[in-house]
């Protein structure tokens, strides 16, 4: 079972999983989907309106959630205006991040307080926010790259896997030697990171 606060307020069509933990005065809107065994501290909100002019009021699209996420307080996660905003397993959202609407976030992906990310963005394996950084919207932030406080990722930027960015705009500084070094990757296991970047860089509609 999940621990749900009283005060919690959760949509009948939310789906909740198994071992969650959802805590005071948190808002699951209509549309949501929540794996298991992720800890959402205080006031979180997730699946609210869009923040898109023709959308404000309301979507048929919602979020869904893997699994083992941390969310702190007072992080926001829009739903999407064409498809679902999409997280998945073992990300770190520290308190005031946001998500915009249609954002795809892949695995073990940290934002650090106040970090924001635009809607449409798409944010790879291991990307990592650190204090008050941000992203334009339709925003592809490369595997295991670091984008460092209070930098802003605009419109014009490449994130590179592997890679540190830093400044505004962001900038490059150096690689990620540490990523590489925790994980343990190999050149070929770097390579298939690199080949999705550029895959997904190619569909993406800007």
């Amino acid at each position: 079972m999940s621990y749900i606060h009283p005060t919690a307020i959760i949509h009948p069509s939310a789906e909740i999983g198994e071992g969650n933990y959802i805590g005071a005065y948190c808002v699951i809107e209509a549309n949501v989907i929540i794996g298991n065994s992720n800890r959402l501290e205080s006031f979180v909100s997730i699946g609210t309106p869009p923040e898109h002019r023709n959308h404000l009021t309301g979507s048929r699209h919602g979020v869904r959630i893997g699994n083992a996420n941390t969310i702190r307080e007072f992080v926001t996660i829009n739903a999407g205006v064409t498809c679902e905003t999409k997280v998945g397993d073992g990300c770190i959202f520290l308190k005031g991040a946001h998500i915009g609407h249609d954002s795809i976030v892949e695995d073990k992906v940290t934002l650090s307080c106040g970090a924001k990310i635009g809607g449409y963005s798409y944010l790879m394996q291991g990307a990592n926010f650190g204090l008050n950084a941000s992203c334009h919207q339709f925003s592809l932030i490369g595997a295991y790259s670091i984008i460092g406080m209070n930098s802003c990722v605009d419109k014009k930027n490449e994130i590179i896997p592997f890679k540190k960015y830093g400044g505004v705009p962001a900038r490059y500084l150096n690689e990620n030697t540490i990523a590489m070094q925790r994980n343990h990757f190999t050149v070929g296991q770097r390579s298939i990171f690199f080949e999705e970047y550029y895959t997904i860089r190619g569909k993406q509609k800007y």
